[in-house]
């Protein structure tokens, strides 16, 4: 068995040095030299967008709750259905509160007689003027009683107030504009203020928001970006533009603002939450969807870019072939940034001026000696306008 392994470990390497040698082998002479095209190496200042997995949430979510104790009377809504403020939803037995408030309007009349009465005595003392007929204390003791009496009203009138506040408690309609839940309670049930409150929950979906999870490593390379000028927002607002897919590839009809960084870091999975508004007028998005969401609000200017189809992968990396001032061919390590429409950023390893090839990768070794071909329209267009219009190509 340590036979058989040890054979076809030699023949594997005897194989791959073949190949190597091959690879690093000059071409033979009166070979035709293979045709490369290339782009030469530019410095653009080109959109960044980064993307990351979000998922949406209600704007306002707010549990219907009973106030009072009482027996449900009616629903008067269909589950799951979208609701706007102010609509009927649940009905509480009011009878005893209305009772409650009959007798609460009836004390109030009763206060008003008695202050009225009160007044009445009060006004006939002050208007004695015969010295002597009524003493300081009689006088005294009506203006006392005439006080008790306005006080009794504006407690009676105080009760009337709650009495009528409990009575109106009967009544639930929708606090807000949006989606309505399951129901907990049902016509019949009792209900109080305590534990058996719930009715069911409702959740605005307009506007919408989106919450996703950025490394704590994208966040600190943008705080440094910035404050360096490698990154550069777009706008000169605060605000910054999120765009959002759907799951299956269908993107949103509208933009959202970046407008909610949590104050901590979550230190389980080493990330900051974010949050993106969006309207959702049509009421597409629900609460519980995952979506892909874009940040798209900065440029990096004077950055080296490259088309993707240039960049090779290898164990070692990323790599490029240079054809350099003697049309040979050179293999070049770089270290790559993020992708800009069909072109990628590259952070270090090439030069301005420097071509590197895009097509007929396949054809040619380092080492070797090639013919460029000639420039299509697409190589001579401006680097801004390919910027721009790649960009754009990207979000549709």
């Amino acid at each position: 068995m340590k036979r058989s392994i040890s054979i076809f470990v030699f023949a594997l390497w005897a194989a791959l040095f073949v190949v190597t040698a091959q690879a690093q082998r000059p071409p033979a002479a009166g070979a035709s030299a293979p045709e490369v095209k290339v782009a030469t190496v530019s410095l653009k200042t080109v959109p960044v967008m980064y993307e990351y997995v979000g998922i949406t949430q209600a704007s306002r979510i707010v549990d219907i709750r009973a106030r009072i104790q009482g027996f449900l009377e009616s629903r008067d809504f269909m589950e799951g259905s979208y609701l706007e403020k102010g609509a009927k939803m649940y009905r509480i037995d009011p009878r005893s509160f209305e009772a409650d408030r009959e007798i609460a309007a009836a004390m109030v009349e009763q206060a008003e007689s008695r202050l009225q009465l009160a007044e009445q005595e009060v006004a006939r003392l002050q208007s004695v003027t015969q010295p002597g007929a009524i003493t300081q204390r009689d006088l005294d003791q009506k203006i006392s009683e005439r006080q008790s009496a306005s006080a009794a009203l504006r407690l009676a009138k105080a009760q009337l107030a709650k009495t009528e506040l409990e009575l109106s408690y009967t009544h639930i309609d929708a606090p807000l504009t949006g989606y309505v839940g399951k129901t907990v309670k049902e016509p019949g049930s009792l209900v109080d203020a305590g534990q058996n409150s719930l009715l069911t929950v409702m959740q605005q979906v307009d506007p919408l928001y989106v919450s996703f999870q950025v490394s704590e490593t994208d966040f600190l390379a943008w705080k440094r970006e910035e404050e360096e000028g490698i990154l550069r927002r777009i706008n000169s607002s605060d605000s910054m533009e999120v765009e959002i897919t759907l799951m299956d590839g269908t993107p949103f009809d509208s933009h959202g603002i970046l407008d909610f960084e949590n104050v901590d870091l979550d230190i389980k999975t080493g990330t900051v939450e974010l949050r993106a508004t969006f309207k959702n007028l049509e009421r597409r998005l629900k609460p519980g969807q995952f979506v892909k969401v874009y940040i798209n609000g900065w440029e990096r200017p004077n950055s080296v870019v490259v088309p993707q189809r240039s960049v090779s992968q290898s164990p070692q990396g990323a790599f490029v072939y240079v054809v350099n001032a003697e049309k040979k061919v050179e293999s070049r390590p770089v270290t790559t940034g993020a992708w800009s429409g069909t072109d990628w950023v590259i952070l270090s390893g090439l030069e301005e001026g420097e071509q590197v090839v895009v097509e007929g990768l396949t054809k040619i070794r380092a080492g070797a000696e090639v013919v460029l071909a000639a420039a299509d329209k697409a190589d001579t267009v401006p680097a801004d306008m390919r910027a721009s219009d790649e960009s754009a190509s990207a979000h549709q």
